[in-house]
C-alpha cells in the first residue's frame, strides 16, 4: 500500500551557483527511473517566498512535490540524495528538507510570504505536525511550499537546463516572435528590448517560460530549444509567480510587505538618483532603476513594497504604485473693458491691456491640471511574485489544464 507524502526543499542555491528547481528536476528524474510517473502527483510546485527577507537567497523560492512512495524513509533518502549532489553549500546558505503526510496547513504558507518566521518556530510547527526534517534555516522555506494556498490563483513556469558553459545565446527576435503569438497566456518574456526569459548567473537553467497555460509554454520551448539549437530538458511547475499572494496579509512589521497612501509633501533626489518622497502618513524611496520616472511630479500616492526599519518608524521602499500628478496654471483674464488680452504691467497684481490700453487689478485665473498614473517596474526589475496588468481578470485559470504528457522531458 502506497503512501501520499509532499517533499519540500529549499536554501540549495548561492548567488552565483546553484538551482534549487534543479534539484527538484533530479529528484523526479530519479524518481520516474526508479518507481514510475503515475506516483508523482501534480505537478512539482515552485514557491517564491517573503521578498523582503533579508537573509533569502538568490532566488527566494522553495520547492515541492507530492509522491506515492512504499514508506516515508524512501522520500527522504531520495531528498537527500539529491541535495547532497546538487546543492551548493557557501556562505549563509543552510539547505533544508522537509516530508510531510499533509500539506493542507495552508496558514503556514500565508505567514511565510508575507511575514519573518524564525527558525525554532518552524521547528515548533513541525514537532506538533509530525513533520521530518533535514538541515538548517532551508526548512522553512521548503515546510511553505509543501503547504502553498494555490487554490484560487496561479501560474506554470517552464524550466530549461543545461550544464554546458557558456550558455547559449537565445536572440531577441526569436523570442519577441513567440511572446506575440503566445501572449497573453504567456508573459514577462521581454523587458524594455531585452530578453528576459534567459538568466546569466552561474546555474543550469537555460530559459524560463512563465504563463497561465501550460501548453503555450509547451510550444514556446519546443520551438526555441530547436531554433537554438538546445536539448530538451524542462520541467514544468506549477507556480505563485505573479500572483501578488504576498500582499494578502499586511503585518505593518519590517522586512514586510505594506503599503504607505498620503498627500505627498516634499521629493528628494537622493544619492544614486533615487528618491525620498515624505507622504503624510510615511516615507517612501523610490530606486532609479525600476523606472518610476515622474514620480518628481506627484501631490498624491499610493505605494506598496517592503518595509524596512527608518530613523523614525518604518519606511517604504517601492515596487509600484498609483500617483497623482497635479501643477497650477496661473493665467491671464480677458480686460473686462474690451475682451482684449491682459499682461503683465511690472508692478505687483496690475495688468494692461493690450488692445485699449487699460490697467487694471483684476486677480489672475488660477487652474488646476491632475493626472493618475499606474507606476510598474520595469520589465527587467519586475519582483517574481508582482502581478503584471495582463495577468488581470486570467487569474485561476491555471486549474483548468491537465498536466500535460511533456511536463518533464
Amino acid at each position: 500500500m502506497s503512501l501520499l507524502v509532499w517533499v519540500g526543499i529549499d536554501d540549495t542555491d548561492t548567488y552565483d551557483k546553484g538551482c534549487t528547481t534543479y534539484v527538484m528536476y533530479n529528484i523526479l528524474k530519479e524518481f520516474i527511473k526508479t518507481r514510475s510517473e503515475e506516483r508523482v502527483v501534480g505537478y512539482p510546485r515552485l514557491i517564491r517566498l517573503n521578498p523582503n527577507i533579508p537573509f533569502k537567497t538568490r532566488g527566494n523560492a522553495a520547492v515541492s512535490v507530492g509522491l506515492n512512495v512504499d514508506d516515508i524513509r524512501e522520500a527522504v533518502e531520495l531528498a537527500e540524495w539529491a541535495v547532497d549532489a546538487y546543492s551548493s553549500r557557501v556562505g549563509k546558505t543552510s539547505p533544508g528538507i522537509v516530508v510531510s503526510t499533509t500539506n493542507s496547513e495552508h496558514w503556514i504558507y500565508w505567514k511565510a510570504i508575507s511575514d519573518v518566521i524564525p527558525i525554532d518556530v518552524a521547528l515548533r510547527w513541525m514537532r506538533r505536525l509530525g513533520v521530518v526534517h533535514r538541515g538548517g534555516r532551508g526548512v522553512i522555506g521548503a515546510l511553505a511550499s509543501v503547504m502553498a494556498d494555490l487554490s484560487t490563483d496561479s501560474t506554470f513556469e517552464l524550466l530549461a537546463y543545461g550544464e554546458s558553459t557558456p550558455k547559449p545565446n537565445i536572440p531577441t527576435g526569436i523570442v519577441e516572435t513567440l511572446d506575440s503569438s503566445t501572449a497573453p497566456l504567456t508573459f514577462e518574456n521581454i523587458g524594455d528590448g531585452y530578453t528576459l526569459i534567459q538568466p546569466h548567473g552561474n546555474d543550469p537553467v537555460v530559459f524560463g517560460v512563465r504563463g497561465d497555460s501550460p501548453y503555450h509554454l509547451l510550444h514556446f520551448a519546443t520551438v526555441l530549444t530547436s531554433e537554438v539549437d538546445v536539448e530538451p530538458r524542462w520541467l514544468i511547475y506549477l507556480t505563485n509567480q505573479a500572483t501578488e499572494h504576498h500582499m494578502k496579509h499586511i503585518a505593518n512589521k519590517p522586512y514586510t510587505p505594506g503599503y504607505i497612501e498620503g498627500n505627498v509633501g516634499s521629493v528628494t533626489v537622493i544619492s544614486g538618483g533615487n528618491l525620498e518622497i515624505k507622504a503624510s502618513s510615511g516615507v517612501v524611496f523610490s530606486y532609479r532603476h525600476y523606472g518610476f520616472k515622474r514620480l518628481d511630479k506627484a501631490t498624491y500616492l499610493l505605494a506598496y513594497g517592503g518595509l524596512r526599519p527608518g530613523p523614525k518608524d518604518l519606511d517604504l521602499y517601492m515596487e509600484g504604485g498609483v500617483a497623482l500628478l497635479g501643477k497650477v496654471d496661473v493665467n491671464n483674464p480677458k480686460c473686462p473693458r474690451c475682451g482684449g488680452n491682459l499682461e503683465s504691467t511690472g508692478r505687483v497684481g496690475l495688468l494692461r491691456c493690450t488692445r485699449c490700453g487699460l490697467v487694471t487689478g483684476v486677480p489672475r485665473l488660477l487652474g488646476y491640471v491632475g493626472e493618475v498614473i499606474l507606476e510598474e517596474p520595469r520589465g527587467s526589475e519586475v519582483r517574481h511574485l508582482h502581478k503584471p496588468l495582463g495577468r488581470v481578470s486570467l487569474e485561476g485559470l491555471a486549474n483548468v489544464f491537465n498536466r500535460p504528457s511533456l511536463w518533464i522531458v
